[in-house]
């Protein structure tokens, strides 16, 4: 029954409350150059989660692929591997930094990279229609139901976006972010796939819905690494960063072979997926 609840409008409320004070736009643009090589580091060890994560994608030696937000590349680099070219759009110029890195390293010349917030993206101008257009964890933008149509329109055959289903923090992360931040921290409603899965369906896109169980370990150096990356991932304050290793001894396990310090996070991970040819007959 459409018209019940306004699915967009929601998403923008949540998406309100989930930032905090300088969080958004050039800011939050700003924040991800400074957090890039550390995230860099963590996701590119994630390689059995991204390798599932692919494997759910329709793709063929002579796709071409759109990633949206694609950071440092974590599926970009791979997917490049198994298509004619990709194009991967980000607004940090960190993550992309980082993606030429990680395309140098692994020899890969048909990754293209635009410097753009999706939201300013022309479409016939910026990029052309692609076979397959992709987004993993980066769809935070304000009007997301704007965000999925252009999405749509960008593609000519298949359409992923790849989230977490239900909650996605562990390890504590709340309890630790309201011991940092007090009563300024407010506990964050997830942005679950069900709330893009709603809007593409008032949308009259009726998506296919994917979800894996996913687990993957996080490896560091030291306690003293494990600090720095945590500090730098969620704008810690340098005095505040006593709670955040007192936290983290509890929850880090160690390597008895290496010594280092690795800790596990599972979640569900759901990929919505629609293909063009199918839906532009029920509209």
């Amino acid at each position: 029954m459409a018209g019940i609840i306004n699915w967009n409008e929601l998403w923008k409320m949540m998406v309100s409350g989930h930032k905090r004070r300088g969080d958004h736009g050039e800011d939050m643009d700003r924040a991800w150059d400074k957090r890039a090589k550390k995230f860099n580091e963590s996701v590119m060890q994630h390689t059995e989660r991204t390798r599932r994560q692919i494997a759910t994608l329709e793709l063929k030696p002579e796709y071409t692929v759109l990633d949206v937000g694609a950071g440092t590349g974590r599926l970009s680099v791979p997917i490049a591997k198994q298509v004619k070219s990709v194009t991967a759009v980000d607004p940090s110029k960190g993550m992309l930094a980082c993606l030429q890195e990680n395309i140098k390293r692994e020899g890969i010349t048909n990754i293209t990279s635009i410097n753009k917030r999706w939201e300013d993206i022309e479409l016939g101008v910026d990029i052309e229609p692609h076979d397959v257009v992709i987004a993993c964890h980066s769809l935070g933008m304000f009007d997301i139901q704007k965000a999925l149509a252009k999405m749509d329109a960008a593609s000519k055959r298949y359409v992923y976006i790849i989230n977490f289903a239900g909650k996605w923090m562990g390890n504590g992360d709340e309890e630790l972010l309201k011991a940092v931040f007090g009563e300024e921290h407010r506990p964050r409603h997830p942005l679950d796939y069900i709330l893009f899965y709603n809007i593409l369906h008032d949308m009259k896109i009726y998506a296919n819905v994917n979800i894996l169980d996913t687990e993957f370990e996080q490896h560091y150096d030291s306690l003293d690494d494990a600090v720095d990356r945590w500090a730098e991932m969620r704008d810690i304050p340098k005095e505040k960063e006593d709670v955040l290793r007192e936290h983290l001894s509890g929850i880090l396990a160690k390597n008895n072979k290496t010594g280092a310090l690795f800790f596990k996070r599972k979640s569900k991970s759901a990929t919505i997926w629609w293909q063009k040819n199918e839906n532009t007959n029920l509209r």
